[in-house]
């Protein structure tokens, strides 16, 4: 096994800012008092942060030159009085906007993962777990400066700036328009400035997907690195994405921490101090400023240039903001492939026949399935049998509608399964697998499937029936015992009798099989198969066969080859014929199927891995 290698990586270009601040603002809609109310502090906050030179001027020249203590002890008092109602409105703000900020992160969440979840199956077979890990989890976090003050702080920047601005304005209009000239000049250097940097945090987002999406996938198969002695390969592959995630972090400090904040801010600082000394002392020799208002300009200077610094931060903390907020965007603007716009039918049931009419279905460019067609009657059990690849799964996908046809339809009674909306149609089926998804929770929430409204001893009578309640009695909490990861407290057998009950618990017209007593000894099947025989009486089933000493009294069997059905009839006239499954059963009978694993899986082959519903 040659040693993983990091893959080529290319840099996606970020959508344009102002189309990712349109998608942005609308959720800040259902906010709009606490909005207001966050406006009229920082308002607050910005008036009695003015009036503060003002008071200082007052006091330089007013008290001081007439000695008068008790004008200068009422500015002072004034000046803490600013200094407090200031701080009260600060610490308003950030509560409500801290506030404001975690509800509308967790309906992000919410609507992202909602999204992902209605995917069909195609979008999951592109996208691998840890991305969508980090989508609906890092980057939503990311969005926190954002939206938890960083924008109103940026308002309130922006506001303070123009509150300075004017007040100059209204002393010396001169200095004022140097003002405006100097805030245009900086603005054309952060917007220029702000759209480069953006690009640098984007492909540190992109990174860092990669990189938790290696962790999650490698952590999954521990197993398979660990037998292959790959550890060592792993850590290197994590360290070269590591490595360069860090160049790109490393790049975004140095030149927004380093190179330009520090350097911007003090070169303009530098030239504006000049230039206000310059013109005051000509103005003071010639008696028409007082030291007073020169001290004042000095102070309206220094916090001139906070908030402008506090923008550029902001800024480029904003900027990381968007970057993860147009990766969102890209989830929620994936479009759902399988349509879900048919018509309601709560009471939708088989009642003649479920067929494949003519189907033909690709997962990328070669058909797995050619032209299918064959009908179900209902009551009828049929299985589906053939070499791995022939396409057994994928009819499972289709019947489930986790994919679409290429071409043809799946019809219930002669009507396209697409006409009907996909809960009504999926509550018609339920779906037993070979490999077991067992919830995490107790074991009465999965057989619910954490469907509340199922009655408990609907779940006792299923679980009687399928001789589940014996072993799950035994528990100390009986049905509320919690299942440990994957039901690793519970033994195959054990797992496999619950998935039975969860099927039989939804009460379903429509049973599929993908067979699965292929994964357990001997003994244990014959047990599981007396359940199964149970859980299928009066029940349209398809039994996805790879055993096919399980199948033999099934009513009608189906040869798949290559995606084309080429045999079909009962166990007896299939041997008699001496084709495709006769070939099938010999190969088992001198070769039997291994006790554990033998079976084709649902992600057997070349085709991607499917879920339990």
């Amino acid at each position: 096994m040659a040693d993983p290698s990091p893959p080529p990586t290319t840099t996606p270009v970020p959508p344009p800012t102002t189309s990712v601040v349109k998608r942005v603002l609308p959720y800040f809609r259902p906010h709009l008092g606490t909005l207001a109310f966050s406006v009229v502090t920082l308002l607050i906050a910005t008036g009695v942060h003015l009036t503060r030179p003002l008071i200082i001027r007052e006091i330089i020249d007013v008290a001081v030159p007439n000695a008068d203590l008790w004008h200068a002890a009422k500015a002072v008092g004034a000046f803490v009085a600013c200094l407090i109602v200031g701080g009260v409105a600060m610490y308003v703000r950030v509560q409500l906007m801290a506030r404001m900020g975690a509800e509308i992160i967790a309906s992000l969440k919410r609507q992202v993962f909602s999204h992902i979840v209605h995917q069909g199956l195609r979008f999951f077979d592109q996208q691998p777990v840890g991305k969508l890990l980090t989508r609906t989890e890092a980057d939503a976090d990311q969005l926190r400066v954002l939206f938890t003050g960083g924008a109103v702080q940026l308002l309130s920047s922006f506001v303070l700036l123009l509150g300075i601005v004017g007040l100059i304005f209204r002393e010396e209009p001169f200095l004022g328009w140097a003002a405006v000239g100097t805030i245009l000049v900086v603005g054309t250097v952060l917007y220029f400035y702000t759209s480069f940097i953006r690009r640098t945090y984007k492909q540190i987002r992109e990174r860092n997907s990669e990189m938790t999406a290696y962790v999650t996938e490698y952590v999954q198969g521990v197993p398979v690195i660990k037998i292959h002695g790959r550890e060592e390969a792993a850590v290197r592959r994590l360290a070269a994405l590591n490595q360069d995630k860090a160049v790109l972090e490393r790049k975004a400090g140095f030149i927004d921490y380093i190179l330009f904040q520090p350097s911007f801010r003090i070169v303009t600082e530098i030239f504006v101090m000049i230039g206000i000394f310059l013109y005051a002392s000509d103005r003071i020799f010639a008696g028409t400023m007082s030291v007073g208002t020169l001290v004042m300009f000095l102070e309206l200077v220094r916090q001139f240039f906070q908030p402008l610094q506090m923008m550029t931060e902001l800024i480029a903390q904003i900027q990381s903001s968007l970057a993860a907020a147009s990766r969102l965007f890209e989830v929620l603007d994936h479009p759902t492939d399988i349509r879900d716009d048919g018509r309601a039918a709560p009471d939708l049931r088989l009642t003649d026949r479920l067929a494949f009419d003519g189907v033909t279905f690709a997962y990328k460019d070669e058909p797995v399935l050619r032209n299918l067609s064959f009908a179900v009657r209902k009551g009828e059990h049929v299985a589906i049998v053939g070499v791995s690849g022939s396409g057994k799964t994928s009819c499972v996908s289709l019947l489930l509608r986790f994919y679409d046809p290429t071409q043809g339809a799946l019809r219930i009674d002669g009507q396209d399964i697409r006409s009907f909306r996909l809960v009504d149609w999926r509550r018609t089926i339920a779906l037993v697998l070979q490999e077991i998804y067992l919830f995490p929770g107790t074991i009465m929430q999965n057989l619910k499937a954490f469907d509340e409204s199922i009655p408990d001893e609907a779940v006792v009578e299923a679980a009687t029936r399928l001789g589940a309640h014996p072993f799950i009695a035994r528990f100390p909490n009986g049905y509320q015992t919690v299942l440990a990861e994957r039901g690793a407290n519970l033994s195959l057998g054990e797992r496999q009798l619950l998935s039975y009950t969860r099927a039989l618990v939804k009460n379903p017209d429509i049973l599929l099989l993908d067979e699965a007593t292929s994964s357990v000894d001997v003994i244990t099947e014959r047990a599981l198969q007396r359940s199964m025989d149970q859980l299928m009486t009066g029940r349209t089933a398809i039994i996805i066969a790879h055993r096919l000493s399980t199948i033999r009294h099934v009513d009608r069997i189906l040869v798949l080859d290559q995606g084309r059905l080429v045999e079909e009839g009962s166990h007896d006239e299939l041997m008699a014929r001496g084709g495709i499954y006769k070939k099938l059963v010999m190969i088992q009978t001198v070769s039997p199927t291994p006790a554990a694993g033998g079976g084709e899986a649902v992600n057997g082959g070349a085709e991607p891995v499917e879920a339990a519903v």
